[in-house]
């Protein structure tokens, strides 16, 4: 016990006697410290924004089944990240909420930069999903083009079939009156049509049946691709993608910390200061028993 508090006074004497080298190493190293953090550490900013991705109540079928595949958390994420390597996202599943970090050496362009890319980004993504409207309209217009000529093809071939059997004139159906395409039968047609003989009559039907089908499937397609149409000239992202937080002007850099440089450089001269101590020490003994 008697020898651990003569070490421990030694000790505490060696470190007292080398307090001046202690302290000339603490003072450099933050000096060091000092200089490193105003003159040569780069400082950052950081602008920091959060945004929401809603979904599209208004939108309806089809329509509504695109715009919930592109704007969704995943999406915007992925795509915004993409765009630059000083931007962080973090994703929260259970809020949905997306976390933006945009870092700059300056604390007005990382706000600003941060600013642009959430809209760049909403219009990139509006941009898609127009494409893709685009095309989906494409696809009904061709749609339809066939089912109206196939509607056509069928009603010639009930006009023939009439034409050969020598039937009465009003069963021949008018395939167009202006844009609109006439499958029904009227009153009268149907009057006559109970006077035909029964295996025609059955052949008139079925193609009559064959005709309002593809009417049917022809109106679907028109109904769809108008609302396709509509989304193409109004859609807006700003409903579907919420600035909750928007960017902020950082108050003062995230990075490099002065005072976190010089509390480490502290620590550190410390350090270095009471190795000197110990090694002149041991120098010093080490002498005097060679001598």
């Amino acid at each position: 016990m008697n020898e651990e508090t003569i070490d421990l006074r030694e000790l505490v004497d060696i470190i007292w006697r080398g307090k001046k080298v202690i302290i000339i190493s603490v003072i450099a190293a933050m000096l060091i410290a000092v200089l490193l953090s105003v003159f040569v550490l780069e400082k950052k900013y950081e602008s920091k924004a959060t945004v929401q991705i809603t979904s599209n109540t208004a939108a309806e079928g089809i329509v509504k089944q695109y715009i919930d595949s592109e704007f969704t958390n995943q999406v915007f994420a992925e795509r915004i990240k993409n765009q630059t390597s000083n931007l962080s996202v973090n994703v929260d599943v259970a809020t949905s909420m997306i976390s933006l970090t945009y870092t700059s050496g300056n604390p007005k362009k990382s706000s600003d930069a941060l600013t642009t890319l959430i809209d760049e980004q909403k219009i990139a993504m509006a941009n898609a999903l127009q494409n893709e409207f685009t095309l989906l309209a494409d696809s009904y217009t061709n749609e339809s083009k066939k089912l109206s000529n196939e509607i056509r093809d069928l009603i010639k071939l009930y006009n023939t079939t009439v034409k050969t059997n020598n039937l009465p004139e009003i069963l021949i159906l008018q395939s167009m009156i202006g844009n609109q395409i006439i499958v029904d039968l009227t009153q009268e047609q149907q009057e006559s049509l109970v006077n035909v003989d029964g295996e025609i009559q059955n052949e008139l039907m079925q193609l009559q049946a064959r005709i309002e089908s593809k009417s049917v499937e022809y109106r679907k397609v028109l109904d769809q691709y108008q609302s396709v149409l509509t989304n193409i000239e109004s859609f807006r992202p700003d409903p579907l993608i919420k600035s909750i937080i928007e960017p902020t002007i950082p108050i003062g850099p995230s990075s490099s910390n002065t005072l976190l440089n010089i509390a480490i450089s502290l620590v550190i001269g410390a350090m270095i200061g009471l190795g000197i101590v110990f090694i002149r020490k041991y120098w010093q003994e080490t002498s005097r028993e060679n001598e």
